[in-house]
């Protein structure tokens, strides 16, 4: 019902009226379930991609012989970030 809703307001309003229909739904129960459920999707996202990332890191840094890096990197999380930028991760 809801993707139906949408299509049928991108068709037939202009962006004065969406953005009317926007504030209208984020008031309502519905607006905040839309936004709790985009939030979570945003955390599962956002948490897969910094495992990924640190993962990639200490592969690197096992191959080239770093093991001790790899313990600094988890417990210091300000180099870990420096390393990122450095390896381009």
């Amino acid at each position: 019902m809801e993707a139906i809703l949408y299509v049928f307001a991108v068709k037939f309003l202009d962006d004065n009226d969406l953005e009317s229909i926007k504030e209208a739904i984020a008031m309502t129960k519905l607006g905040q379930m839309i936004w709790d459920d985009a939030l979570e999707k945003g955390r599962e996202e956002g948490e897969r991609i910094g495992q990924e990332r640190y993962s990639r890191l200490i592969m690197i840094l096992n191959k080239e012989k770093k093991d001790d890096l790899i313990i600094k990197i988890a417990a210091d999380p300000e180099y870990r970030e420096a390393l990122y930028k450095e390896y381009g991760i």
